[in-house]
């Protein structure tokens, strides 16, 4: 079976990833660290943009133990962490590529807004699981950044809210 893409992301009511300056600063105190967790097990492999990979590597150490995939059109100074593999080129084929550096699982597009874009585009982004954060941003970073008009069909598979304010939902694509 092949591994499914699922956009799983944190996301405010009127569907910004962040703020303009791209900080999670309005994310803090928010829970959901136990689906995450839940999530990660489920995951075999991780896709990025370079601008969410800079921003983990700030965070502190990189951690993650899947194979990781950074979508970038430059290339990075300093070594990349191990499993971590740089790609520039279609979506598609960073996809063919890390599932050949994976054992199981489903893959985790993990962001951002312009690496989605890019994704949903090409027809392959298999599921959007959203954390909606009950936060009005008002303006920022979209959900898919920078993809072109067009209208991709999902269905809603789940929407379950927590005790935390939270509301997880889940869609398929149609």
């Amino acid at each position: 079976m092949t591994p499914r893409v699922r956009y799983q992301v944190a996301v405010s009511i009127d569907g910004f990833l962040a703020p303009e300056d791209g900080s999670i600063g309005w994310l803090e105190g928010t829970a959901g660290e136990a689906e995450l967790l839940e999530f990660l097990k489920t995951i075999g492999g991780i896709v990025m943009g370079r601008a969410s990979f800079e921003l983990s590597l700030s965070l502190g150490p990189w951690d993650w133990r899947q194979p990781t995939t950074v979508m970038t059109s430059r290339p990075f100074a300093d070594p990349l962490p191990e499993g971590v593999e740089a790609f520039n080129g279609e979506p598609s084929a960073a996809l063919e590529r890390l599932r050949s550096r994976m054992t199981g699982g489903d893959i985790w597009l993990f962001g951002g807004g312009v690496t989605a874009g890019r994704f949903l585009e090409a027809g392959l982004v298999d599921r959007l699981e959203l954390a909606v954060v009950p936060v009005v941003l008002g303006r920022g970073m979209p959900l898919f950044g920078n993809a072109k008009g067009g209208i991709y069909n999902f269905r809603l598979a789940k929407s379950t809210p927590s005790a935390s304010g939270l509301l997880f939902q889940e869609f398929e694509r149609a």
